[in-house]
C-alpha cells in the first residue's frame, strides 16, 4: 500500500499556491468549483461534506516525482482556522507534512529567506539517517523537508 495523495483544507487558495505552485515547485492538474464539471454531484458533496448545499473550490497538485496534494478552500461549511497550538505535537491527528527533498541545506536557505515561518532554525540530522527542517505555511499546518542523510 502506497500513499495516495494528501488533502489538505486551506483558508486562502490564493495564498496556499503561492506557497505549493510557487515556492515547492508543483503544477496544477485541476482548479474547480465543485460540485461541479466532473466533480462531484451536489449529493455526493453534501454527503462528504456532511452539509447541505457544499461548496468548494479544489484544486489538484502534482510534482514532478509525481506526488499529488488536494487542497480544499470550501465556502460552504465556512473554513475555521484551528488554533495553531492544536496543529502542534501533542495533539491527535497528523502534525506535519514531509517531504523528501535531496538538497537539503538549499531548501533550507530558500525557506529561511523567505516569508514562512521557520519551526526550528537549523538542519537536525537523526542517527546518520536523515537530515531535516520544519517550517510553517500560511495556515499554521508544519512542513517537514527531508533529505535521506544513507
Amino acid at each position: 500500500m502506497r500513499i495516495h495523495h494528501v488533502c489538505q483544507i486551506v483558508s486562502d487558495m490564493d495564498e496556499a499556491l503561492k506557497l505549493y505552485v510557487d515556492f515547492l515547485g508543483f503544477r496544477v492538474v485541476v482548479d474547480q468549483s465543485i460540485p461541479g464539471g466532473r466533480y462531484f454531484s451536489q449529493p455526493e458533496l453534501d454527503d462528504i461534506f456532511k452539509v447541505k448545499d457544499a461548496r468548494s473550490r479544489m484544486v489538484i497538485l502534482w510534482s514532478e516525482e509525481k506526488t499529488m496534494i488536494e487542497l480544499q478552500q470550501p465556502s460552504r461549511p465556512v473554513v475555521q482556522k484551528v488554533p495553531v497550538e492544536s496543529l502542534r505535537y501533542g495533539y491527535v491527528g497528523f502534525s506535519e507534512l514531509a517531504f523528501k527533498v535531496d538538497n537539503i541545506a538549499e531548501w533550507f536557505e530558500k525557506v529561511k529567506a523567505s516569508p514562512y515561518q521557520m519551526q526550528t532554525d537549523y538542519i537536525w540530522e537523526i542517527d546518520g539517517i536523515l537530515k531535516s527542517f520544519l517550517f510553517y505555511d500560511n495556515d499554521g499546518c508544519m512542513i517537514q523537508m527531508i533529505e535521506d542523510a544513507i
